[in-house]
């Protein structure tokens, strides 16, 4: 890669939890910085928004909490993969609790996989990069 090319990517974030939504995209901004990464997350705090969010367009990736206040973010990686205008945008599927369990039920959901949130950042920015990775 040359010297000051950057790739811009869109994620959709959808997190209810806003002050741990600002940590972490601000961690996971600076760990892709070197990586020659530019991540504009794309943030929703329900599913409502995270809708509103994909009919808007222009996304690469999406990163969706499982328990959110309206709802199941499972539901929401099922509906991004339903085959419509969506069905392009790869999923990851973050939690609170990972188990094998969701692990599985995410990925049968149409997500590229799931992370724990407790993860540390050195997995996550992998998994992302691998993420956007399978967008291109």
């Amino acid at each position: 890669m040359s010297e000051g090319f950057r790739i811009e990517k869109r994620i959709l974030f959808v997190e209810d939890d806003v002050s741990f939504r600002e940590v972490f995209t601000r961690a996971l901004r600076e760990s892709l910085a070197p990586e020659q990464l530019d991540v504009a997350f794309v943030e929703a705090g329900t599913l409502a928004e995270a809708h509103a969010r994909l009919r808007e367009g222009g996304l690469d990736a999406a990163l969706i909490d499982v328990t959110m206040p309206d709802g199941n973010g499972l539901d929401l990686v099922r509906q991004i993969k339903d085959g419509g205008a969506t069905s392009h945008i790869p999923t990851l599927v973050l939690t609170a609790n990972l188990e094998n369990s969701v692990a599985i039920v995410a990925m049968d959901a149409g997500a590229r996989g799931a992370l724990s949130k407790l993860d540390p950042m050195l997995e996550t920015v992998g998994a992302i990069k691998r993420l956007i990775d399978a967008e291109r």
